[in-house]
């Protein structure tokens, strides 16, 4: 079966240049010792240059069309190993890096999903809209839960025509390396507890997340003292009802406001 982006649900963007590829490759700064997971291999053209440079390569693909392609490489290569699964419910396992170019529109479920895996860094390409917001710290809900727990490093842009098929946006090159809460500011660090705590009303994840960033601190806060920081932070009672994963992205900047403020005084 042919793959054709006006009909395939998968979206399939296969990477075709090989500058980039080479670029891609270069920037992962792949050694004998690193494990590597590739998410969306597709084919397998960049798998190929990625298996004989390092120890192990996972391959995690949804699209088991797919397999003509990478079952052979898998049997010809005794330190790659392919799970055929849905990467946002399959278990990525532990690694070093992380190298894919997965359809944009997965991205932020995909981010959800590694700040909770284990590896060090990630190379992704992804739509130019999203890196360009991440860079400038837009305060959005993408931008903002990527700024939370990761560096994030523009490495380049790159044409449609480095497609096939063409993608009909612009994409980006970029690098996340994991950083740890004590290095963010107080408003990022009370942001990244409420991404933790998405299923929980706004209130309640505040409480908690003041409570923790003061245990970072090497201060105690009581849940009583917590309840009186929220109260006094001045937030619409309906806001702070809600769940903090269903917000819009207006409610998103005005809640930031009201946390940033806090800290300034």
């Amino acid at each position: 079966m042919e793959f054709k982006n006006e009909t395939d649900k998968l979206d399939q963007h296969f990477l075709i240049d090989e500058k980039v590829i080479s670029r891609f490759i270069d920037e992962a700064s792949l050694k004998k010792s690193d494990v590597v997971v590739e998410v969306g291999p597709g084919k397998g053209n960049i798998s190929a240059l990625i298996a004989s440079k390092v120890k192990k390569l996972y391959l995690i693909e949804i699209d088991q069309r797919l397999g003509k392609y990478l079952i052979p490489f898998t049997e010809r290569n005794d330190n790659v190993e392919i799970i055929f699964d849905n990467v946002l419910d399959t278990y990525i396992p532990e690694c070093d890096k992380i190298i894919t170019s997965l359809p944009y529109s997965i991205t932020e479920p995909f981010i959800k999903k590694v700040i909770k895996c284990n590896f060090k860094e990630l190379f992704m390409i992804t739509g130019s809209n999203y890196a360009s917001n991440v860079i400038k710290n837009d305060i959005s809900k993408l931008s903002l839960l990527t700024n939370c727990f990761f560096k994030v490093e523009k490495i380049m842009d790159i044409l449609p025509e480095s497609f096939n098929p063409k993608p009909r946006v612009l994409s980006s090159m970029i690098k996340l390396v994991k950083i740890n809460e004590n290095d963010l500011n107080d408003t990022l660090v009370i942001f990244r507890n409420l991404f933790f705590y998405g299923n929980k009303k706004v209130k309640n994840a505040l409480i908690e997340s003041f409570i923790r960033i003061n245990y970072l601190k090497g201060n105690k806060l009581t849940q009583k003292e917590s309840k009186e920081i929220v109260k006094n932070l001045d937030i619409n009672q309906l806001l702070l009802s809600k769940t903090f994963e269903i917000i819009s992205n207006d409610e998103l900047k005005y809640l930031y406001e009201k946390i940033e403020n806090y800290f300034k005084k």
